[in-house]
């Protein structure tokens, strides 16, 4: 251990921490080289001064030659969310992979066991039946196959070992909830991102515009949701057709049953994914297919007009409706546990 980390805590505290210093702080954490205390110092530090778009690149910088990379397929796609947002809903962004994904659109899925939720990606994965952690090379040719496969964090950021920890005992949103939509390891060319705060939203923008090569929606649901919301207006970002304003009552979605988003355990979560697929049409239902809709808007690069929504909006109920969702949930299980 060194007290190098302690150095560069003030310029966190002071709000003077410069994309260089992340990345020189970042190394020396994931290195193994910083004591827990003074991990805990800087990442409080760091969320009090306020994170913006030249840490969270300074921090992508260290962390992109640390991971285990994967390679997948041009033009695929991930969905997933910041988490922080203190809903404990369901698991919708895992929901919707497998709505594009029975539709062809390729879904390379990253994620976590939950550290500020109940249930994360991961968890509520395994509690379906699928095998997470699977090496790299059944991955990608799980990818191939079957056209959606996942990628579980800790797998790909073996560096994170020394982070984990200490997040789980501070107990509060850090720059590594924010990061970590933004590390995913096969790099994909489209992304689905929930964000927690309208001020996150505009450091994610100014991140993917200096990002070539990546196409993104970046959305900040009704009420702090990382989701599209069907609880009301929702600020949406897309990097090739700027912010959008969108309620789902625009294309006649009815208010949701706050009850019937709420999520539990990961078994919970799972049956009630499992619902869904099996021919239950309650707020959920209707919560994944709206989100749904801007998978295939992303995928398909088409403009989000009220038109385009409702048109993908219709075509992930169809999709759900035919069972081809949870076929697509089983041909998972199936190859992840062979």
């Amino acid at each position: 251990m060194s007290d190098k980390l302690k150095n560069i805590i003030p310029f966190a505290f002071n709000g003077n921490l410069t994309r260089e210093n992340m990345s020189e702080a970042l190394e020396i954490i994931m290195s193994g080289e910083a004591p827990e205390g003074q991990i805990a110092a800087f990442l409080i530090a760091l969320q009090k001064s306020g994170v913006n778009s030249e840490h969270m690149l300074g921090a992508m910088d260290v962390m992109n030659k640390k991971m285990v990379a994967v390679n997948i397929p041009k033009g695929s796609i991930d969905t997933c969310g910041t988490g922080g947002d203190a809903k404990f809903s369901l698991n919708i962004s895992t929901a919707i992979s497998f709505v594009l994904a029975a539709n062809n659109v390729t879904v390379a899925k990253h994620g976590n066991k939950a550290l500020t939720s109940k249930c994360g990606s991961a968890d509520v994965l395994s509690a379906l039946g699928i095998n997470i952690d699977m090496p790299t090379r059944l991955i990608e040719e799980c990818l191939k196959k079957i056209g959606i496969c996942f990628m579980f964090a800790p797998n790909h950021h073996p560096a994170m070992k020394y982070v984990g920890p200490v997040r789980q005992q501070i107990g509060v949103r850090t720059i590594f909830n924010m990061l970590g939509p933004l590390l995913n390891p096969g790099n994909v060319d489209n992304q689905i991102v929930g964000v927690f705060s309208k001020d996150v939203l505009n450091i994610y923008k100014e991140v993917f515009d200096k990002r070539d090569g990546k196409n993104a929606f970046i959305i900040h649901g009704y009420d702090g949701m990382d989701e599209v919301s069907t609880e009301g207006e929702n600020l949406i970002y897309s990097k090739e057709y700027g912010k959008l304003i969108f309620d789902p009552q625009e294309i006649n979605l009815s208010r949701p049953i706050d009850s019937e988003l709420v999520g539990n355990e990961p078994n919970y979560n799972a049956d009630r994914i499992i619902d869904i697929f099996t021919g239950k049409k309650d707020s959920f239902y209707e919560i994944v297919c709206i989100n749904a809709a801007f998978g295939f808007l992303l995928a398909s690069n088409k403009e989000p007009n009220m038109n385009n929504i409702k048109e993908y909006y219709e075509l992930s109920r169809n999709i759900i409706d035919s069972g081809a969702a949870e076929k697509k949930l089983k041909d998972l299980i199936s190859f992840t546990n062979q």
